[in-house]
């Protein structure tokens, strides 16, 4: 499996998700609003925050700069200005990054078990403005708990994951799928925070949720010691004077309604690859272009670019302090790979005996779903072998925890062979790690296994090979599309996608919609070990 386990893709379990889609639609019951919130029952109630009415500042009624914006903003002013006049120049979302903001979503929705019975405004109305009025009846009303409670402060809109009203005071708590807090998290919660104290007069304080890493699960979850709360009223309140100036910055450019002229660096990546990279990119990241090239840190890379070198034939040799990166650099300008025949053959010496081809699968969930698992724990689902004719495999759905029965089978189907060959085997070292310490008595099979295994990754890391037609993509997906003609993946092309696959597979109630998601995961799996037993094959034929 080339994609490793970071920043790993999860689902909740099947009592939070009725339906999924790839477009991040669910089929979650609405709970609805009590008619006294609809209609405040006649009675006229003190309006206790202020909504900031868009009029004042454009005559585009409900006009509004949400977090999403803002943080576009702080990265890149252009591609603010195109994701709030342009966002048809968007770049389309990946399957990963769609996996990925479900994720968040899903966890979000868990999160509100710790404050339960709200009220959320997210379904129970469409569009800002709606969502800002509902969010004031309710708080007229002193309604104790509600999720998604919308603002709009000085042309700012914000969501509220949780909002709670307690002994007179609210509180407010923003979700995140993460055991970290990162400074862009930081960022979006000072903002909620600012736009909350201006909005909330008895506004007290809003703290960050994130997943505890220690914790582990019992026969039932706790919400409550799943998740780690921290406040950040001190330093958002030192920031007001801050994001004052910097909405008025952002005000700006939206009325002066100009694509703000910026060259594409390195706030292209940071924090995140920009949603306009292929807009802003797109006359840049030609085939000969010097971004193409592996092993050069990017702030060299940009150096270059903005001192008019922007080719890889415009790199002189004395630019290039690493040896790895001048080989790359002649490869690409005389259009010919690096065929490194004594590494190559000091690789297949590694290989001895009988041979098979091993990937496996792992499932890793935000939020765990077996007993003794903590968040994001790796739990392996799927292993396939291939042995040069014929493909092996055992899978697991999990209902129990099965990782005992995983060991024994994945001991079982490699035992007769004296080599095991892997591609970056990163992740298949640690789930054997794993398994050597959860059941120490197949500790002496699992280790002896672990030492089989040989990484064909490393022919490609280290140079041994390498075609220009790779640019900086070392991936089993990318190297197996362009030397293999034999070889191509159907569905499933991610570890991301197969932990979602797998997932789904959990959910399903109909057994043949289970067995087509758990057909796909095989082929998925076979396909990976057939790959990198061909790509030793090819290895061979150049020596």
């Amino acid at each position: 499996m080339d994609v490793k386990a970071v920043n790993h893709f999860d689902l909740l379990s099947a009592h939070l998700i009725v339906h999924f889609t790839f477009s991040m639609l669910h089929d979650i019951p609405v709970i609805r609003v009590p008619d006294s919130y609809r209609n405040n029952g006649g009675t006229s109630r003190t309006n206790k925050f202020r909504i900031f009415n868009p009029e004042t500042f454009m005559s585009i009624p409900g006009y509004s700069i949400s977090k999403t914006s803002f943080l576009k903003f702080e990265q890149c002013q252009k591609a603010f200005f195109l994701y709030k006049n342009h966002p048809y120049l968007r770049d389309k979302f990946s399957i990963d990054k769609q996996l990925t903001f479900k994720r968040g979503h899903d966890v979000g929705y868990f999160a509100q078990q710790l404050f339960s019975g709200g009220i959320d405004v997210s379904k129970e109305v469409k569009g800002s403005a709606a969502g800002a009025e509902l969010t004031k009846a309710l708080i007229e009303n002193k309604t104790e708990v509600i999720y998604e409670a919308t603002f709009i402060y000085n042309g700012v809109l914000i969501m509220a994951d949780i909002l709670t009203l307690s002994e007179g005071k609210y509180t407010a708590y923003e979700v995140k799928s993460s055991m970290k807090i990162s400074e862009t998290y930081l960022k979006d919660a000072y903002l909620q925070y600012y736009v909350l104290k201006n909005s909330l007069e008895n506004f007290d304080d809003l703290f960050l949720v994130t997943i505890n890493p220690d914790y582990i699960r019992d026969e039932e979850i706790d919400s409550k010691k799943l998740f780690r709360k921290r406040s950040v009223k001190i330093k958002a309140e030192e920031n007001f004077a801050y994001f004052e100036h910097q909405l008025n910055s952002a005000h700006s450019i939206l009325e002066q309604n100009v694509i703000p002229n910026i060259a594409i660096g390195k706030q292209c990546f940071r924090p995140y690859q920009c949603d306009y990279f292929g807009s802003c990119w797109k006359d840049t990241v030609t085939e000969d272009s010097i971004f193409n090239l592996p092993y050069i840190d990017k702030n060299k890379l940009f150096e270059w670019y903005n001192n008019g070198i922007k080719t890889i034939a415009d790199v002189t040799d004395e630019l290039i302090e690493k040896p790895a990166a001048l080989k790359i650099k002649k490869s690409f300008v005389n259009n010919e790979p690096i065929v490194d025949k004594e590494k190559i053959i000091e690789f297949l010496m590694k290989i001895q005996g009988t041979v098979i081809a091993m990937d496996m699968e792992i499932w890793s969930a935000a939020i765990p779903q077996l007993t003794g698992t903590k968040p994001f724990e790796q739990v392996p689902f799927l292993v396939s072998f291939y042995n040069g004719t014929e493909t092996s495999h055992f899978f697991t759905g999990h209902t129990a925890d099965d990782r005992r029965a995983f060991a024994e089978h994945l001991i079982k189907l490699s035992s007769a062979y004296n080599t095991i060959l892997v591609y970056d085997k990163t992740m298949e070292v640690m789930t054997i790690n794993s398994l050597v310490h959860k059941y120490p008595d197949l500790s002496e099979a699992l280790n002896a296994l672990k030492s089989k295994l040989v990484d064909v990754f490393e022919i490609f890391l280290e140079l041994a090979y390498y075609n220009p037609s790779f640019k900086s993509n070392f991936s089993l997906k990318v190297v197996s599309a362009i030397l293999l003609q034999d070889v191509s993946y159907s569905k499933i092309t991610s570890g991301l996608e197969a932990m979602n696959y797998f997932e789904q597979y959990r959910l399903a109630d109909n057994e043949i919609e289970k067995e087509v998601f758990k057909s796909e995961l095989i082929e998925y799996c076979n396909t990976d070990t057939v790959a990198t037993f061909k790509l030793a094959e090819f290895m061979r034929k150049l020596v």
